[in-house]
């Protein structure tokens, strides 16, 4: 009751271009997401099986992963995850496996106060029908973030040191928000095949094309 009567007061505001909106995004700028091919190419020496991701990191699709990460906006992360399964086939998301996020390095998780990826696999598990495993953990010794570094950089791992949990599913679906140059994903698809996964899939909201 309290919510719905300060919606009517100040309306709640899109991501994208601040105007008044329901869920996230007003209805223009729903209609100027840029819904992309959701298989991604993959080179092939890439760990990983296949990639999904529905959105190019652009517009309103980019607005919404910054309001998620920097604005704690994470009411959110039900929006994508429903944006995801509408736009991507059953197969991304197969009978048997296990949702993955991509782990947050400690002190961003500790100064956001939750993990983003995290976030949106639990709101993707209820509607794939599948379990929730928190398989990968970033040490606190490696660097918190990858923004500014060249593609060799991330390649070769330069600010990810990734340890397992425990054994791994045997097959994986990695989340994550935005595939940038795929190094990211690729580093914990290594580490999960090499702890023991056989099959390792990724879905991502967007991905920079």
């Amino acid at each position: 009751m309290l919510r719905a009567a300060i919606d009517l007061l100040v309306p709640p505001l899109c991501w994208a271009c601040r105007s008044p909106a329901r869920a996230g995004l007003c209805d223009q700028c729903h209609l100027r997401l840029e819904w992309i091919e959701p298989r991604a190419r993959l080179q092939r020496s890439s760990e990983l099986d296949e990639h999904w991701s529905p959105l190019a990191f652009d517009g309103p699709a980019r607005s919404l992963v910054h309001a998620l990460k920097f604005h704690s906006a994470t009411a959110l992360a039900g929006l994508m995850a429903k944006q995801i399964v509408d736009a991507l086939p059953p197969r991304a998301f197969p009978p048997g496996g296990a949702l993955v996020p991509v782990p947050a390095h400690p002190g961003r998780r500790r100064s956001r106060g939750f993990d983003h990826a995290e976030l949106l696999a639990r709101e993707l598990s209820p509607r794939v029908m599948l379990p929730l495993a928190s398989a990968l953990a970033r040490r606190r010794a490696s660097v918190a973030s990858q923004r500014g570094l060249g593609r060799s950089e991330r390649l070769a791992g330069h600010s990810l040191d990734l340890q397992l949990f425990h054994e791994p599913p045997k097959h994986v679906v990695l989340v994550d928000d935005v595939c940038t140059t795929g190094a990211t994903l690729e580093e914990c698809a290594r580490v999960l095949r090499n702890g023991g996964s056989r099959m390792i899939l990724a879905v991502t909201y967007s991905r920079v094309k």
